[in-house]
């Protein structure tokens, strides 16, 4: 038998040699292997800059190769019409065969080609080599069997791919699953994306999120985006109509039962002309029997400002300082810093994006106030972006005083072209004297002439408000009296009388009329402060004391009730709602 042929050298050698082959094979395998592993880890770098969270673990990941890549005969989308006449769509890295007529219903893109006289449509071959195969399975999927199945981090190279071939249908979709994925971590990133890529869709679908939670993300999101896009979010929160909003904003006598529940709520209708009911938006997140509360409306939302009677020890009881946003667009009250200074009856004023708080006199005085009860001087400033309050020049109270009462708000003051005016006395005549306060150089300053008792005798004071000209509704023994100040001409009007009835808390002055509570009438008082002329609207479903007028846009659907608070009540009650942080 013949021996097989030996290389030569002997045994020994021929292993040396087989084993630095295998070595050196070994060792470009190594390399090729790092070398892909590069490559993925670039990749998936890559993916995370462009599609944002789209490596997330486990949950995210789909098995890979799915059968379709693997399988011609399953990326065949026909329709009645059978294989007859397929459009092949070469995509990357996957080709489809698809039938252009059920595509067209769907898609400008495919419509237009398939009216075209086109190269691409007579030759049924179309090159999409920008789109990936995946997303654009994904539209084929939902177009042919209307199956949508994505997962959030395969929605932005679908939604990419879906906006250049026009299929407003399959992004009406998209969109509502992206409605359940926004969330403060991610929303920046959808929305650079949308801008990166040119698509209104997406960026109108998540700056509708921003706009319905601006100050809930303030500090995490939208406080630092810019102005410009901060006033295009804040417009974008007044899309429904206005609705005229009360509520009961100090409680310091004794009511029990269905009456106390009724003082809580927030109540809403149509503005006049338009007729509707009061109806309840929502309940205020406290049990207190006894509060006290200034109100202001900012961006769409409602502050309230002062404090609560809440149980302090084995007998004692005390206010509370508290302040509070509610959100009528998602009907959710938050708990915000309130006021340094313990205030009671105090009046605010909004100015570009922030609130101002001036006078009131201590919040924890239950008693009528007299002679000797002293105003605040210090004023207020408070941010919304970062939840903090600023003190701001004080009210110059020299030789002006400002008449104290458990009706109204004190200093009456408004807000208008970047000044802020408060309406006072000159204490040596008593004639009416209006204050401006100049938010861009913090100054105070009198507005000259006064108004003399023989211009108008208005021993007291209901309403500061509106623009040009500033109104003021006051009244005396016999009529209460409208007359105006002109900030451009810096001139009184005529004095004109209205009917005599008692007007009391926070006013709300829109397009020509005031919106005030009538005690004594048991309704609403609409003026017409040009004519003048006034006429009563239904109460809300309380007896009216001392209430707060202002306007808010719910949502079309209407406000979105939410329990807050805990159940029970009562002054023995502490602190009732637990996102409520102790002073």
């Amino acid at each position: 038998m013949r021996r097989s042929a030996m290389p030569r050298g002997g045994l020994w050698p021929a292993l040396l040699e087989g084993l630095a082959v295998v070595s050196t094979w070994l060792d470009w395998a190594q390399l090729v292997r790092g070398l892909l592993g590069c490559l993925s880890g670039a990749f998936r770098v890559l993916c995370g800059l462009l599609y944002p969270r789209v490596w997330k673990g486990p949950r995210a990941q789909r098995s890979l190769p799915e059968p379709w890549t693997r399988c011609p005969e399953l990326r065949v989308y026909q329709g009645a019409g059978g294989r007859v006449g397929l459009l092949t769509v070469h995509t990357d890295p996957y080709s489809f065969q698809v039938d252009l007529a059920q595509l067209a219903t769907e898609s400008t893109y495919f419509l237009a080609l398939s009216r075209s006289r086109m190269q691409e449509a007579s030759e049924r071959r179309l090159h999409l080599d920008h789109v990936p195969s995946g997303a654009f399975r994904a539209i084929l999927e939902w177009v042919f069997w209307g199956r949508f199945s994505l997962l959030e981090e395969e929605l932005l190279p679908v939604v990419e791919a879906a906006s250049y071939l026009g299929m407003p249908g399959f992004l009406n979709r998209c969109w509502a699953a992206l409605s359940s994925w926004l969330e403060p971590e991610n929303c920046l990133s959808y929305l650079h994306f949308a801008e990166a890529v040119g698509c209104p869709e997406l960026r109108a679908q998540v700056c509708r999120y921003l706009s319905t939670h601006l100050l809930e993300l303030a500090v995490p999101v939208t406080g630092q985006l810019a102005p410009q896009l901060q006033e295009e979010l804040a417009r974008l929160r007044l899309g429904g109509p206005p609705s005229l909003c009360v509520l009961h904003k100090e409680k310091v006598s004794p009511a029990l039962g269905r009456q106390l529940e009724a003082l809580r709520g927030l109540y809403f209708r149509p503005l006049p002309p338009e007729d509707g009911d009061w109806r309840r938006a929502t309940q205020m997140p406290f049990r207190a029997e006894k509060w006290s509360f200034s109100a202001a409306q900012l961006l769409n939302y409602l502050f309230l400002m002062g404090g609560y009677r809440e149980k302090r020890g084995a007998r004692g009881f005390a206010f509370r300082p508290a302040a509070f946003r509610y959100n009528p667009l998602t009907g959710e009250w938050s708990p915000i810093t309130p006021l340094h200074k313990r205030r009671r009856h105090f009046s605010t004023a909004v100015m570009g994006h922030h609130i101002y708080a001036m006078g009131g006199w201590y919040l924890d005085s239950l008693l009528a106030p007299d002679s000797r009860t002293a105003l605040y001087r210090a004023v207020e400033r408070y941010d919304p972006w970062t939840d903090r309050w600023a003190f701001v020049s004080s009210l110059p109270m020299g030789d002006v005083s400002f008449t104290v009462s458990l009706s109204h708000d004190l200093p009456l003051c408004t807000a208008h072209g970047g000044c802020i005016y408060a309406l006072g006395n000159v204490q040596r005549t008593g004639e009416k004297l209006l204050l401006c306060y100049h938010v861009a150089t913090d100054t105070w300053q009198e507005l000259l002439p006064t108004l003399t008792r023989a211009d108008a005798n208005l021993p007291g004071l209901y309403f500061l408000g509106g623009t040009e000209p500033l109104y003021v509704v006051g009244g005396n023994a016999q009529d209460n009296v409208v007359t105006t100040f002109s900030l451009c001409r810096h001139q009184w009007g005529p004095a004109r009388a209205l009917p005599k009835c008692s007007l009391a808390g926070q006013g709300l002055a829109w397009e020509g009329r005031l919106y005030m509570a009538s005690p004594d009438l048991g309704a609403v008082l609409e003026v017409d402060l040009g004519v003048p002329g006034c006429r009563l609207l239904p109460p809300p479903p309380f007896p009216l004391f001392y209430e707060a007028f202002f306007l808010l846009h719910f949502p079309s659907t209407g406000p979105v009730e939410k329990t807050v608070g805990r159940q029970g009540g009562g002054e023995e009650e502490e602190a009732s709602w637990a996102g409520i942080a102790s002073t």
